[in-house]
């Protein structure tokens, strides 16, 4: 059943984690702080254990959806528990908790959202078998990576020296309206994504625009760090930083070139040219970004700037427009 208020701690009961220490504070924090995070509670569906008297519910498997930037919403499901039966009714109650909140983004918010994702870790096998079993895709396996080192890094200016007919520009310089501006960023995108080693099962999935909407959205926005690059005058590439204030770290959003800039050593001086600028005035924060693992080019690529692995991701997503 659809998480009406009465069910609220009944259900962050079970969606914290359960190896919390003290899982009921925890699901008092996620009730008290979803109005500050932008976690509308009444979006969870949960089955519950027969029997409870109405003034103490025990809801046994949760599906939780929030809400994205770019028409997106993340999915957060419960874990399974030995006192609640075998994995395998488990499974099927929570498959049915994520049916139910995907049928939900359908009837109610299709005009805001047309694509449901889950981000399990990879040991979480039940979890993607789980979504497996709703209809959900894998479309890679993310590695989290972050430079902690501080300092300064070598980079060229955005006048460069680029190679013939590469320009650089940085966004917050350009005097075109912002809607010309997006047109050309857009532009840019759709090159990097041919014969991208990123997630490549995500292509047609969303529209461009969409994507460009919640790489905006991700964390703080700011155009002096976004920077187009073209090739010939035409959109080719892009690299896009926004600082997260909050983890005092800097995040790489997107950088991709499209196939005519590919090989040519552009990505190496173009990433260190972002976290130049990014750094200045913030020294100590470090610098994030996920990738694709099979990825191999883009791994050594953050490696020789000083990334190192801090967690992985299995990324899994439904198209809810179709």
């Amino acid at each position: 059943m659809r998480v009406s208020p009465g069910l609220f701690l009944a259900a962050a009961r079970r969606l914290v984690s359960q190896s919390n220490v003290d899982v009921e504070s925890a699901a008092r924090r996620l009730v008290e702080g979803a109005g500050r995070h932008e976690i509308d509670l009444g979006m969870a569906y949960a089955t519950l254990a027969p029997g409870c008297p109405a003034d103490a519910p025990i809801a046994r498997q949760a599906c939780l959806a929030v809400r994205g930037s770019g028409r997106t919403a993340m999915l957060f499901l419960s874990e399974p528990a030995d006192s609640l039966g075998s994995e395998r009714d488990q499974a099927e109650e929570a498959r049915a908790c994520v049916e139910a909140a995907c049928g939900m983004l359908r009837a109610e918010h299709a005009h805001e959202v047309t694509l449901a994702q889950a981000l399990p870790e990879p040991e979480e096998a039940w979890a993607v078998g789980v979504l497996h079993s709703a209809g959900f895709i894998d479309v890679g396996t993310l590695r989290y990576m972050r430079r902690e080192r501080a300092g300064r890094v070598a980079a060229p200016s955005e006048a460069g020296p680029w190679p013939d007919g590469v320009t650089v520009l940085r966004v917050d310089q350009l005097s075109e309206a912002r809607g010309d501006t997006d047109s050309r960023l857009l532009r840019a995108m759709d090159r990097t994504y041919v014969e991208t080693r990123d997630c490549p099962e995500l292509c047609g999935l969303r529209e461009t625009a969409d994507i460009l909407d919640s790489h905006r959205h991700t964390g703080q926005y700011d155009p002096s760090l976004w920077w187009l690059v073209l090739h010939n005058n035409s959109p080719a590439g892009c690299v896009l930083l926004n600082r997260c204030p909050e983890h005092r770290t800097v995040e790489l959003v997107y950088l991709g070139l499209g196939p005519e800039l590919r090989g040519k050593g552009l990505s190496k001086p173009l990433l260190s040219m972002g976290i130049a600028r990014a750094r200045q005035g913030n020294p100590s924060w470090s610098v994030t970004c996920a990738v694709d693992e099979r990825n191999a080019a883009a791994i050594r690529l953050y490696e020789s700037l000083g990334f190192e692995p801090y967690g992985r991701r299995r990324a899994l997503v439904r198209d809810l427009a179709r």
